[in-house]
């Protein structure tokens, strides 16, 4: 008799955790597993979803913001769903879905509830800070009478047990894992955009908001160009600042050499990895990035943040550069250290393609899913 799971997750908008949440809908064996998914409605994730044959629920009350009046109608409409469907496992994915589902589920009778923590709520110190302890303890509470509590990352978990969300024992570490099967048409695509052949590309795949701050990347192209006219700067997103990211490339007359791309579907975003020479993302905090997977499985160095599941994933002065957003110079020394080393480059990018290989499918990241589904 199959199982039946119940995904829940906070928006539908295509992002890392409704990456995850789709393979694992797409992926687990259908002979054992029959899932649905809950999330917000009329993006990319339903959209994907619905092809696939999954079925999902569109609770349109359930919004990223935080809403006395939408969360608590969100919070009925999952319950309700739950109740009537009696679900064998209900999945948790992101902040918000992760506490109203949880909760749902256990006032619905759930036996086996999880909640993957793609990245913590209380990481968003820069939007959200005078939250931090609101934030831990909806944490703690949430994570009352859940089964196991997944971290996408070591540094994650560390994190979770720090802060003492739930005994130590309840927690379980399961990494991202990507098929990157794409076609390379670097040539094809690098002339469609005026790339010339030897223009060193500098790529960065990210939301154009504040835990990405594309801002740091513009700046630095800025310093950068002035001594390496022949890099080239792509920014791949879109997002609540884009107008600032526009404005600032205007201002700065770096058109010619800055191209803001805007929204790509998934298939053109994984595309343009094999247009990019370097790798670059700079976020605030993270999870487990899965534009880092994808740079690794591209064959890509990659320049990024010391955050999150970033170390994990890429080792220092093997796979790239593990840099501290508030030193400019130094991470502006190490970019430029890579256009002037193509050599260093190669050898980077085919350390990262091999250590993706070994550890980070989407075959090892499914069967352990399956694994604590079975258990």
């Amino acid at each position: 008799m199959r199982q039946k799971i119940l995904q829940v997750i906070t928006l539908s908008d295509w992002g890392g955790a409704q990456r995850v949440v789709f393979d694992i809908a797409d992926s687990l064996d259908k002979e054992k597993f029959e899932v649905e998914v809950a999330c917000s409605p009329k993006g990319l994730l339903v959209e994907k979803l619905r092809a696939r044959n999954i079925k999902v629920y569109e609770i349109k009350n359930l919004v990223r913001r935080i809403s006395a009046i939408e969360d608590t109608k969100a919070f009925f409409a999952l319950k309700k769903i739950i109740k009537k469907e009696k679900y064998d496992i209900v999945h948790c994915h992101s902040a918000k879905a992760g506490f109203l589902g949880r909760m749902a589920a256990k006032l619905a009778g759930v036996k086996k509830i999880y909640y993957t923590v793609h990245s913590w709520s209380f990481y968003n110190k820069g939007e959200f800070g005078f939250m931090e302890k609101v934030f831990i303890a909806m944490e703690k509470i949430g994570s009352v009478g859940v089964s196991k509590i997944i971290c996408v990352s070591g540094r994650v978990m560390a994190d979770g047990i720090r802060k003492k969300i739930a005994n130590h024992k309840k927690f379980l570490l399961i990494r991202n894992g990507i098929d990157f099967n794409v076609e390379n048409k670097r040539d094809e695509i690098r002339a469609s955009y005026g790339i010339k052949p030897k223009d060193i590309v500098l790529g960065m795949t990210a939301r154009l908001a504040y835990p990405k701050d594309p801002m740091l990347f513009l700046r630095l192209a800025k310093e950068i160009l002035k001594i390496s006219p022949n890099a080239k700067f792509v920014l791949v997103g879109d997002g609540p600042i884009k107008g600032e990211c526009q404005n600032f490339v205007k201002n700065q007359k770096l058109e010619e050499k800055v191209l803001l791309l805007g929204e790509k579907s998934p298939l053109e975003a994984r595309e343009l990895f094999f247009v990019f020479d370097i790798f670059v993302l700079l976020s605030n905090f993270e999870g487990m990035p899965i534009t880092v997977l994808e740079a690794m499985f591209a064959g890509l160095p990659v320049v990024a943040s010391i955050v999150g599941g970033i170390p994990e994933m890429i080792e220092k002065e093997k796979g790239g550069f593990l840099v501290r957003n508030n030193y400019f110079g130094e991470i502006k020394e190490q970019i430029e250290y890579l256009i002037k080393n193509p050599q260093i480059r190669k050898q980077m990018g085919e350390y990262n393609l091999q250590k993706a290989k070994a550890s980070f499918t989407l075959q090892r990241m499914v069967s352990q899913y399956e694994n604590l589904y079975n258990e």
